[in-house]
C-alpha cells in the first residue's frame, strides 16, 4: 500500500500520524512518501486547494496529515490521485470536512463535527503503546510552557518538582523541556541539576543529545507532566508505570483541554499533585495516586483497528 504523508514540520502533529502508520503498518506492507507543507494561512489554504497538484503522476491508496497546514494539500493530491486515493485527516480541519473519505478525530473535538459518516473517534491523543516493564531506579519530568489553557508559573512548577526529587531520591530523574519552555524555567532546571546529581535536563533544541524522549518515558516507572501538553500526557499513558500530573490552574473553565485532563484526574486514570490548605493560609502539597490498576491507554492500536475495517471494506 502506497501512502503519502504530507507533514507540517510540528512535532505534536507528526508524532501522532507517524504512530498511526507505525500501528497500520503491522498488518499491511507498506510504502511511505513524505511531503513537508509551509505554514498554514486561509490564502494559502485556498491556493493550495485549486492549484495543479505537484505529485500529478502518482499512485497512492491513502494520503494523510494531521495540522492545518496539511489539509488543502491532501485534498488537492487526491484530485491527481490515479487511484482515486482515500483522503484522511488526522485531527479536525476548519474546512471542507465533507471532502475527507476520513476524519481521525479527537472525542474533545466532536462539536466541531456535525456529520460523523466520515470520522473515526479517538480519546486524547495518538501515541506509540509500550508494553516494556518500567525501571524501578527512572524518573521522568517533561514541561511544557505558555499556552492557551494553562498558567504556567514557574515557581510553582519547581516548587513541585522539587517535592517529588524529595519523595524519590534514589531516582535518576530526567527533565525534558519543550519548544514553549522559558528560557527563565530553563535557567532554572539547570540550577536544580548542578545542585543535584540525580537530575538530568534534556534541552528540546540539543541535537547532541543520545537521550531518546520515547525511550525514557517507556522506561520510566514514576512521570510527571505538565497539563498543557495533551500529547505528552496520553504518551506518559500509553506506557506502564505511574503518571501526575502537576498542580495548575486553568484560564478558563470552559476548555476543552481542561475538561479533558480533568476527567482523568477525576476519574483517577492519572495520578495528581494537590494542595491541600491547612490552619493559617498554610499548604501543604501530597500526590494523589492514580488507581492501582490502570490499563495502558492503546488509543492508536483501536484507531489502527478500525481504520484497518475501513479499508478493507
Amino acid at each position: 500500500m502506497n501512502i503519502l504523508w504530507v507533514k507540517d514540520g510540528k512535532i505534536g502533529h507528526e508524532k501522532q500520524v507517524k504512530a498511526l502508520l507505525d500501528e497500520v503498518s503491522k498488518s499491511l506492507e507498506v510504502s511511505i512518501t513524505e511531503y513537508v507543507v509551509r505554514p498554514f494561512s486561509t490564502q494559502r489554504f485556498l491556493w493550495c486547494l485549486f492549484k495543479k497538484p505537484a505529485f500529478i503522476n502518482n499512485d497512492f491508496d491513502i494520503i494523510i496529515g494531521a495540522g492545518h497546514s496539511t489539509y488543502s494539500k491532501i485534498l488537492n493530491f487526491k484530485k491527481a490521485s490515479k487511484k482515486k486515493a482515500l483522503a484522511i485527516a488526522v485531527l479536525v480541519p476548519s474546512l471542507f470536512k465533507n471532502r475527507f473519505d476520513l476524519i481521525c478525530a479527537p472525542s474533545h473535538d466532536s462539536y466541531k463535527i456535525k456529520n460523523t459518516n466520515n470520522v473515526i473517534f479517538f480519546e486524547g491523543s495518538l501515541a506509540k503503546v509500550s508494553d516494556c516493564e518500567p525501571r524501578s531506579d527512572i524518573g521522568f519530568i517533561a514541561l511544557g510552557g505558555q499556552n492557551n489553557h494553562y498558567k504556567f508559573d514557574e515557581s510553582h512548577i519547581l516548587k513541585q518538582i522539587k517535592y517529588m526529587l524529595s519523595l524519590y531520591p534514589s531516582k535518576t530523574w530526567y527533565v525534558f523541556n519543550s519548544r514553549r519552555t522559558s528560557k527563565k524555567m530553563n535557567d532554572q532546571l539547570s540550577s536544580l541539576a548542578n545542585e543535584n546529581d540525580n537530575v538530568l535536563i534534556v534541552l528540546n533544541d540539543d541535537a547532541n543529545t543520545d537521550i531518546s524522549f520515547d525511550e525514557t518515558i517507556s522506561s520510566a516507572s514514576l512521570k510527571l507532566i505538565s497539563q498543557d501538553s495533551m500529547n505528552m500526557v496520553y504518551e506518559a499513558l500509553s506506557s506502564k508505570g505511574t503518571t501526575y500530573v502537576f498542580d495548575m490552574d486553568s484560564i478558563s473553565k470552559d476548555n476543552k483541554i481542561v475538561n479533558q485532563i480533568n476527567r482523568l484526574i477525576s476519574n483517577r486514570d492519572i495520578g495528581s499533585i494537590e494542595y491541600l490548605n491547612m490552619a493559617d493560609g498554610l499548604t501543604k502539597m501530597q500526590l494523589k495516586p492514580q488507581k492501582e490498576f490502570n490499563d495502558v491507554y492503546a488509543e492508536v492500536e483501536k484507531l489502527a483497528y478500525k481504520l484497518l475495517q475501513k479499508l478493507n471494506k
